[in-house]
């Protein structure tokens, strides 16, 4: 055999091996899908001014409109950070759209009141999911 054909039947040797080789070594594209985001369900929050004594104070009222829940505890702070207030929620079970008050009035003070609520969801498709979820209510300093 001379050169020449050696050459040849190197030659097709080589391809034939890189095209078996190269179309079998695709690489697959990985898809990967994130987690779906926790469920948060939602909250409102309103107040009444009420006239104790001499003293104008605020009664809050929160109120899940979502879902049936059940209450762990709910952080209340201040506006302009002047306080805050953690109150036990003792495993009370809560309505969808009936709200809840404290046991203690607040001092009326104007701006920005956030209340943490921790919970579980009582009701629908994620009945038995842990949340944690703010709500806010502005108060007028009139």
């Amino acid at each position: 055999m001379n050169t020449k054909n050696l050459l040849k039947v190197l030659g097709v040797v080589l391809i034939s091996l890189i095209m078996v080789y190269g179309t079998s070594c695709k690489k697959e594209e990985v898809v990967v899908t994130p987690p779906p985001a926790a469920y948060v369900p939602g909250f409102s929050a309103t107040y009444f001014t009420v006239n104790a004594g001499a003293v104008e104070v605020l009664d809050f009222y929160i109120t899940c409109t979502t879902d049936d829940w059940e209450m762990i505890k709910v952080n209340v702070i201040y506006p302009g950070g002047a306080g805050n207030d953690e109150f036990p929620g003792a495993g009370a079970l809560l309505t969808k759209g009936n709200p809840f008050t404290f046991t203690t009035y607040f001092p009326k003070l104007g701006g920005s009141w956030t209340f943490n609520i921790t919970g579980n969801i009582k009701s629908g498709d994620h009945s038995g999911d842990s949340f944690t979820v703010s709500t806010t209510v502005n108060i007028s300093a009139k």
